[in-house]
């Protein structure tokens, strides 16, 4: 994660705490209270309230808090389709790749798995089994294409 946008929104919050720390202890030590006694679906919902009180009254709001997670999310995403790539690398000479009836190709190899039309200039991806998405095709998108084929093509035998 970035550490610019913690930093930022501790920054520009760090003034509501220190005015409003008395409050923020109270909630927090209701919390733990709740949390103790109560034992049912109706905790979580308490929870949920005081926190969102806590959050109302502080002055943080609901837009600063996405912002985060939305930074958090990106970085995450960036940070699994770089991993793909550098994946798609080193795996490029290992891939096996496969001609579908549909018009349609599939390449595998033990950590990704590609799949699109043959004329087309997007591929779905897989990294481990988790589905990222649709992909434009990249240099190294091919490369990793290209690679599987070339491979599926040695591997074929000739015919007399």
């Amino acid at each position: 994660m970035d550490k610019n946008v913690w930093s930022e929104f501790l920054e520009h919050n760090w003034q509501i705490v220190q005015d409003n720390w008395l409050y923020i202890v109270i909630g927090l030590v209701l919390l733990l209270v709740i949390l103790k006694i109560v034992r049912t679906l109706v905790k979580w919902l308490i929870v949920i309230v005081v926190i969102a009180g806590l959050l109302v009254y502080s002055g943080i709001s609901f837009e600063q808090v996405g912002k985060v997670v939305t930074q958090a999310k990106d970085d995450a995403i960036n940070k699994v389709q770089s991993e793909a790539l550098n994946m798609m690398i080193k795996e490029g000479k290992n891939a096996k790749y496969t001609s579908n009836g549909d018009g349609t190709f599939t390449v595998t190899s033990s950590n990704l798995e590609v799949k699109g039309p043959f004329e087309g200039d997007k591929v779905k991806v897989w990294f481990q089994g988790m589905s990222l998405g649709e992909w434009s095709m990249s240099d190294t998108v091919k490369k990793y294409i290209e690679s599987a084929k070339d491979l599926a093509a040695v591997q074929q035998p000739q015919s007399p």
